[in-house]
């Protein structure tokens, strides 16, 4: 598959079908994942990958009650994007694979370390998606989780260091064939492209 083709094809998808990833392709993506641009060669991620089915629970059900503390707060989303949305939450779509990528924190770290950090997490996480299509595999980026008592909660769950703060989350899975994730329309290239 070429770059361009994965960059078309990558969708958040929100419906999975029963399947779990191999662990052998977990770390095929991963490895490939922490290939990405990273400020001072820090590589400043860890990987936690979640595959066992009680953990996966307890997940879903932490971020199903953060959703709906949330879905109180954004009122304007459509029947349509809160039906799908709902639907996500009560069981990740039914995604029998999670990643969370934390950074460890350093004590009295520059203030240009964290945003660093995060840029260069994001970028693994982009290489790792894009990895995923070509693989036949569909993920969804989830940033519900942030928030501190939902963090703390997952972080407990999936005993993290203390030292080891939350960037990104994903669902991964082999997408039902009736998934349909939701139309992106893009801007037009003179709202967002400035030459100078």
């Amino acid at each position: 598959m070429k770059l361009k083709e994965a960059i078309d094809k990558r969708r958040s998808v929100r419906s999975f079908q029963e399947k779990k990833v191999p662990r052998k392709i977990i770390k095929e993506l991963v490895k490939n994942a922490v290939k990405a641009p990273n400020a001072g060669n820090r590589q400043p991620w860890i990987f936690y990958c979640v595959d066992n089915k009680k953990k996966r629970d307890e997940i879903s059900e932490l971020l199903l009650t953060q959703f709906k503390r949330l879905w109180k707060q954004t009122r304007a989303k459509s029947k349509r994007s809160q039906k799908i949305s709902n639907n996500f939450y009560t069981n990740l779509g039914g995604a029998k694979n999670l990643i969370f990528v934390y950074r460890k924190k350093v004590e009295n770290e520059p203030k240009y370390i964290q945003p660093n950090d995060m840029i260069s997490i994001a970028c693994a996480l982009e290489n790792l998606m894009l990895c995923a299509v070509e693989e036949g595999l569909g993920t969804c980026w989830i940033g519900t989780f942030k928030g501190p008592k939902t963090e703390k909660k997952l972080g407990e769950i999936l005993k993290v260091k203390k030292n080891e703060e939350l960037i990104g989350s994903l669902v991964i899975g082999y997408p039902k064939k009736d998934n349909f994730p939701f139309n992106k329309k893009m801007k037009s290239l003179k709202d967002i492209l400035r030459f100078i």
